[in-house]
């Protein structure tokens, strides 16, 4: 009787879903095509309760449809917490020498600056800024929002275009939910849904380019029923769901309901005529995309489904709990198969590092992914070293892509 209701349970799920979307207003007025915009994607996290202390990421964007040089962006929050440190890896102006962020914990104030100087301008797009990492002490609501009626000339948000031109953009704050839910029975560590690997590859220089993002999910009790409605963005066309070495490969009631249009997919999973999904962690399940560009960011996130609004595990009884979710960020990077020290071309620096690596405990390479170019086999070994020997001095063959697996 339980398990047929929570198969009753999953089939309705899975049968409804809608998106909710958000739009913005305002615009640099002398380039009144669309909404330039600062924005934060408000979610929630689960923290342990105090005195625990919780560690949590949280990504600012930016959009402009047109260049510019420069940006001030002053930040302020409220909420029980504090930002130990920040990263530009992955954002769109991680390229640029000069930028900087200035934080001011005391005051919950914090600054991001950039300036081009004589680098190329930020062109058009839209995606990270930067990445902020916060440590809670506490539940209850993390609101990310910008300064306002300040006198100080350093607490204006401001994009900057050629001639010193300056406007302030659409801001949209975020809102935080930090709350300790967790499986009732089982009131320990939160289990939770992540995403690896921290890349996605481009092969140069035309691809293909395949890209999986690896669902990896923990529960440390047994779970009857397992509810992942996500939704992506970014630079990739979606093709499948794979199963392939998951850490639950005799589960036979595993169903996938894509929405191409809305760019999501519901991903469920219910043992019916086995045991209940036992304490576990590793990799679930992988949504393979086919990368559209060598550049941007890939994002894949928890949505709304009707009539659940976000993922779920259900236990035995059934009664559901909220996992923890960490958000998929994936930038887009590009790279030349063969280039092991990854310092943009293949040459016999390549060679020493990689034979470095292998037999004289060396680095290893940046993004294994370079050094994998004998074909797809996932393995990194003297073979790899002729190959890449073969076609500098022996005319052989071009390196292969790497496994994008």
């Amino acid at each position: 009787m339980k398990k047929s209701l929570l198969v009753l349970f999953l089939g309705i799920v899975i049968s409804q879903f809608s998106l909710v979307g958000s739009s913005f207003s305002g615009q640099d007025p002398n380039d009144p095509i669309g909404p330039d915009s600062v924005f934060l994607r408000s979610t929630g996290f689960l923290v342990p309760q105090p005195p625990g202390i919780g560690k949590i990421a949280i990504p600012v964007y930016f959009r402009n449809d047109s260049s510019f040089i420069a940006l001030q962006v002053p930040l302020t929050w409220t909420g029980p917490a504090t930002i130990d440190s920040f990263s530009f890896f992955g954002s769109r102006i991680n390229y640029l020498f000069n930028k900087n962020v200035t934080i001011d914990n005391p005051n919950k104030k914090v600054l991001v600056t950039a300036n081009v100087g004589a680098q190329q301008t930020i062109p058009e797009g839209r995606g990270m800024l930067v990445k902020f990492y916060f440590s809670t002490t506490d539940t209850g609501t993390l609101t990310i929002d910008t300064v306002a009626n300040s006198l100080l000339p350093q607490e204006h948000l401001l994009f900057t275009k050629g001639g010193s031109i300056t406007y302030t953009p659409q801001f949209l704050k975020g809102e935080f939910r930090l709350g300790s839910e967790q499986d009732p029975n089982d009131p320990t560590l939160p289990d939770s849904v992540s995403f690896y690997p921290n890349n996605a590859y481009y092969p140069l220089p035309s691809g293909p380019a395949k890209f999986y993002a690896h669902i990896r999910i923990a529960n440390d009790d047994s779970v009857g029923a397992l509810i992942l409605p996500l939704i992506w963005s970014g630079p990739v066309a979606y093709d499948s769901v794979t199963f392939r070495e998951s850490i639950f490969p005799t589960l036979q009631y595993r169903t996938v309901n894509p929405d191409l249009g809305a760019s999501k997919v519901l991903i469920g999973a219910i043992p019916v005529s086995e045991p209940p999904i036992p304490p576990n962690q590793g990799l679930f399940a992988s949504l393979c995309f086919t990368l559209t560009s060598n550049t941007g960011l890939v994002v894949v996130d928890s949505t709304f489904f009707v009539p659940i609004n976000h993922l779920i595990f259900t236990t035995t009884e059934p009664e559901g709990f909220k996992p923890q979710f960490v958000v998929g960020d994936f930038p887009v990077l590009q790279y030349w198969p063969g280039d092991v020290n990854f310092d943009g071309k293949v040459d016999v620096l390549d060679i020493v590092y990689f034979i470095n690596y292998l037999y004289i405990d060396g680095p290893p390479p940046p993004h294994l992914i370079t050094a994998d170019v004998n074909g797809p086999d996932r393995i990194i070994d003297i073979l790899d070293v002729v190959y890449i020997i073969s076609y500098l001095y022996q005319y052989g063959a071009t390196p292969l892509p790497g496994d994008p697996w």
